[in-house]
């Protein structure tokens, strides 16, 4: 026999964006359910770097996360990006905004334990692949075929990622080569020089558009990775991983810094839905936040940072949706419309990056050398 539960909400996807959404019900009166098909601790692959409004608007959500998190050890406080672009002189981008690197291992989990802990009225039910969606009269119904247990919710919350089955089973939503990257990343200890307030971008004409990143974990070992356009890896037939190690060796800085280092595990890549277009993230019953929305930054390929953002603006709608009982397509279009109004400027910024430099490449080296003005690195620090 099938089992089946009724909550008021339920959240899929544990990470930042559907975390986030939970604590910030964590005083409502809804009884929700949040899911994850993994089991918490877990590793996430990813450039590990918590950067934007991430620690900003979780401190709006729960205080108390951001106050543990603080004191959390295994973590960097990031103060500025260095960029090297095309062998030119590198140049400092100083962050407004609190930021660090840290493990997605130790971040999530750290967010994770945060529901448990200061969202009584959450239940967290772990290592659960949803694999049934159905929109129903009255709400959403989802669940396990093969285990035969239903969960359903007048409204369900997808943040469930990039492969996001919500976003699949929902929408028309199709993957797009020009809005959408391909990375891979590893971990590599007894790099030279590492600064420990400092993230690491190059980037160089042979490997655009795309970039390699090093971000310091401690003194001597750095998440280390290389992405690209998805367009630009199947045009050129691309193989990311031999183009990680390649650029390191065809660099005369990383060379000497790589030399000696020993590589951490293996390497491992994952899809980057990029913001660069919009796409159906609301409909009748149900929200997209985070990855499951495509809402990357499609120059930098931060996604934690809007991912948490969107968990909060979720989490709000959800709440103006329960105060007057509707969860209609038309009403919760206005989730579509704050998040546009938060994110949205930003994401069309990057765009108009990322396909300015495809286009015209020598814009890099354009604004490399405009960089080293003091007026146009301020405008820089502003946008970051």
């Amino acid at each position: 026999m099938s089992i089946e539960a009724k909550f008021d909400l339920i959240i899929v996807g544990a990470g930042p964006a559907g975390a986030t959404c939970a604590l910030h019900l964590r005083q409502s009166n809804l009884r929700i359910l949040l899911i994850d098909k993994a089991t918490f601790p877990r590793t996430k692959i990813c450039g590990d770097a918590v950067v934007g409004r991430s620690i900003k608007t979780l401190f709006a959500v729960c205080p108390e996360l951001v106050e543990s998190f603080r004191e959390f050890q295994d973590k960097t406080r990031i103060n500025q990006t260095r960029l090297y672009m095309n062998n030119r002189k590198p140049v400092d981008i100083h962050w407004v905004n609190e930021a660090y690197c840290c493990t997605r291992f130790d971040f999530d989990n750290i967010l994770i334990r945060a529901v448990k802990e200061y969202a009584p009225n959450v239940t967290v039910l772990e290592g659960f692949a949803v694999d049934t969606v159905e929109n129903t009269e009255g709400g959403m119904r989802l669940g396990h075929q093969a285990k035969q247990q239903f969960f359903s919710a007048p409204l369900v919350v997808g943040c469930d990622g990039a492969q996001s089955i919500l976003s699949k089973k929902l929408t028309d939503t199709k993957m797009s080569h020009k809005d959408h990257a391909g990375a891979v990343r590893t971990y590599f200890k007894g790099v030279k020089g590492l600064c420990m307030n400092r993230t690491e971008v190059f980037i160089a004409k042979k490997f655009s558009p795309g970039y390699l990143w090093v971000f310091p974990l401690s003194e001597d070992t750095a998440n280390v990775g290389f992405g690209m356009l998805t367009q630009k890896i199947s045009q050129k037939r691309i193989n990311l991983r031999e183009s990680m190690f390649q650029f390191i060796e065809e660099s005369p800085i990383l060379r000497e810094r790589f030399d000696n280092s020993e590589q951490l595990g293996k390497v491992e890549g994952f899809g980057l839905p990029l913001g660069s277009r919009r796409v159906q993230i609301s409909g009748t019953h149900f929200l997209l936040a985070g990855d499951a929305a495509a809402m990357i930054d499609p120059a930098s390929g931060d996604g934690i940072s809007n991912a948490i953002v969107s968990g909060k603006i979720a989490a709000e709608t959800v709440l103006r949706a329960f105060q007057v009982g509707n969860f209609s397509a038309s009403f919760l279009k206005q989730y579509d419309e704050q998040v546009f109004k938060m994110l949205g400027k930003e994401l069309w910024q990057s765009t108009l990056l990322l396909r300015t430099s495809i286009a015209a490449p020598f814009i890099l080296d354009v604004s490399a050398a405009l960089m080293t003005f003091a007026p146009i690195n301020r405008l820089v620090k502003k946008i970051l």
